[in-house]
């Protein structure tokens, strides 16, 4: 009978745990099998859990790293494994048996968006807290935080439009092209509002948590805002021009600096 994904990633965590070591001044042979069959299970680690984990703990994984021949790496690798089984393992609670995400993905921004965006180099805006706030959206939607979720894409929401020339989230789908527009304006009518009653609710009898259902339906669009401004700030990196290539935008071209428009006088 075939052995399911989600069954060889518990049995990994098992042997992680129950891996016998020996110490420094043992049979040089000993250390040498120590060291090479725990660096075989950190690899097994990384081929099968890697792909599987939020960004954050991904990486921390790819970082751990066993020495041949010295034991003292092993030592420093179980360490940094151990403290990654307990995510490993919440990871594994929302998988199947083929070791498919029991939601659609485990994260809500696709990962290779997120690196796209960490490698923009902006003479024009600091780029680190976006891309902070977006590892934070991966990790909070992975491990079921869904309140958590929400508010930080709308925080994205308020964030980003000085990317796009204006103060607001909404000025920038109104002067968005139609089909941008819409999908944008599907993130400020429904996402936002989404956010917003979570925000202000108060406590009652009957109040309720709310579920990745009400994460779900915005995903798309707000992958698809995340990827526009890549290719916004990304103009910065090659040398372009500031607001170069706007043709789903109207205004001026200045997608870094506030809207100049003056603000009525009292």
């Amino acid at each position: 009978m075939r052995t399911s994904k989600k069954e060889i990633i518990t049995s990994l965590v098992d042997q992680a745990r129950s891996f016998r070591f020996c110490g420094p001044s043992d049979d040089p042979d000993e250390q040498t099998a120590v060291t090479f069959g725990f660096r075989h299970l950190v690899i097994q680690f990384k081929r099968l859990v890697g792909p599987i984990l939020p960004e954050a703990a991904a990486s921390r994984l790819d970082a751990i790293d066993v020495e041949g021949n010295n034991i003292y790496s092993a030592y420093e690798a179980k360490a940094e494994l151990d403290a990654l089984l307990p995510d490993i393992e919440d990871v594994l609670e929302q998988l199947d048996d083929s070791g498919i995400p029991v939601t659609t993905n485990l994260w809500v921004i696709d990962r290779a968006l997120v690196t796209r965006l960490a490698d923009i180099k902006s003479s024009q805006v600091e780029i680190a807290p976006l891309v902070r706030m977006c590892r934070e959206i991966n990790s909070s939607y992975a491990q079921g935080n869904v309140l958590a979720t929400v508010l930080l894409m709308r925080t994205i929401l308020n964030y980003v439009p000085p990317v796009f020339g204006y103060e607001t989230f909404d000025q920038v789908a109104a002067h968005a092209g139609k089909s941008l527009g819409e999908n944008f304006n599907h993130l400020e009518g429904g996402l936002r509002k989404v956010a917003d009653f979570h925000a202000h609710s108060k406590i009652r009898k009957n109040g309720s948590y709310p579920s990745v259902a009400q994460v779900e339906p915005f995903r798309p669009q707000f992958e698809l805002l995340l990827q526009e401004v890549a290719e916004r700030l990304a103009i910065d990196t090659v040398g372009g021009r500031p607001g170069a290539n706007r043709k789903n935008f109207r205004p001026a071209d200045r997608p870094y600096v506030r809207a100049e428009r003056e603000a009525p006088k009292l």
